[in-house]
């Protein structure tokens, strides 16, 4: 994978991992099955942090080939 893919792959993970906090957070107002949009927030934004992450830390350790 290219430096600039990995990085264009990270920072859409990073906005999906925005977006998760944003509903999290707003899953504490009163409504009903709040318990299932939490557990399922968490686990995708937790997914997609460790996916920015890591495509990161990719794209910073390997150089390019050209």
């Amino acid at each position: 994978m290219q430096k600039h893919s990995r990085l264009l792959i990270s920072f859409n993970a990073l906005a999906i991992s925005a977006f998760c906090l944003f509903g999290f957070m707003t899953t504490f107002e009163p409504v009903s099955n709040a318990i299932t949009f939490r557990i399922f927030y968490s686990i995708l934004g937790i997914a997609a942090t460790i996916i920015s992450i890591r495509m990161m830390y990719l794209a910073i350790r390997n150089r390019s080939l050209s």
